[in-house]
């Protein structure tokens, strides 16, 4: 009797976890692409810095686009070619919902390695791609991906500082300057 009370409170707590992500995922969404939360950056290393920083705090999302595009890419004449890539991707989401679920299981971290899995992933990919020859569809999708992906990730401000707030605290000078450039050395370091 006494084991499941264990095993009932562990999955008590994988079920948590889970509802936990799903809220996590939910407002990623949300922040993803709130109106307010765009405007120009101030120079080039501004750009460089919200670049590097969306891509990699939105790296799922950017990734999610781009198959998706891929996947539209395929559809018209590449059906089969379509379905491998989505049984694909159900194999690599399972493995990383595993991995998730269960992180401090000794066996699951032996047997599934996550670099691995993504890269013979990828290579099963690319070879299916060229011996369907579906390169020319794969080079499209990117052309129109890519060049979205890096928009959002140059254009894109942190939620807590907004264009607004930047420019009064640089408006300020004096007792203010100081701040504002703290929050740069912050948004420079956090990464």
């Amino acid at each position: 009797m006494a084991s499941y009370g264990g095993v009932l409170r562990r999955s008590a707590a994988v079920i948590e976890r889970a509802r936990d992500g799903a809220r996590r995922t939910r407002k990623a969404l949300a922040r993803f692409a709130r109106p307010q939360s765009f405007a120009a950056p101030h120079d080039a290393e501004a750009a460089a810095v919200r670049a590097v920083r969306n891509l990699r705090s939105f790296r799922l999302h950017y990734a999610i686009l781009l198959w998706v595009l891929l996947l539209a890419s395929l559809f018209p004449r590449r059906r089969a070619t379509m379905l491998f890539l989505m049984a694909a991707s159900k194999i690599a989401l399972f493995c990383g919902a595993l991995l998730k679920a269960f992180p401090n299981s000794a066996l699951l971290g032996r047997i599934v390695d996550r670099r691995l899995a993504a890269a013979l992933l990828l290579a099963m990919i690319g070879v299916e791609l060229v011996m369907t020859r579906a390169v020319p569809q794969f080079l499209l999708a990117m052309a129109i991906g890519v060049p979205l992906v890096l928009l959002h990730a140059v254009f894109r401000v942190r939620d807590d500082l907004t264009a607004s707030g930047q420019e009064a605290a640089g408006a300020g000078g004096g007792a203010l300057g100081p701040i504002s450039e703290k929050k740069e050395d912050l948004e420079l370091g956090s990464g």
